[in-house]
């Protein structure tokens, strides 16, 4: 699976499974974009496992609901 593949892959997982548990969000939110960003970085940073991205996505976004209850 090329790079490229385990990024969407992964972002697809964690967004989709966030919509689910997160009724009313627009699928073009913002945090959409900072969700990919944040999986590319670990991406490039060598991580490969889609499963593993997607967790790692799902906790940065609720890292995301933290920060703006603060």
């Amino acid at each position: 699976m090329d790079r490229l593949d385990i990024v969407e892959g992964a972002l697809a997982r964690a967004w989709g499974v966030y919509l689910l548990i997160h009724s009313g969000i627009d699928d073009n939110d913002p945090r959409r974009d900072s969700l990919q960003q944040f999986i590319r970085q670990r991406c490039d940073a060598g991580e490969s496992d889609t499963e593993s991205l997607a967790i790692e996505g799902l906790k940065f976004l609720k890292s995301l609901e933290r920060r703006s209850e603060e």
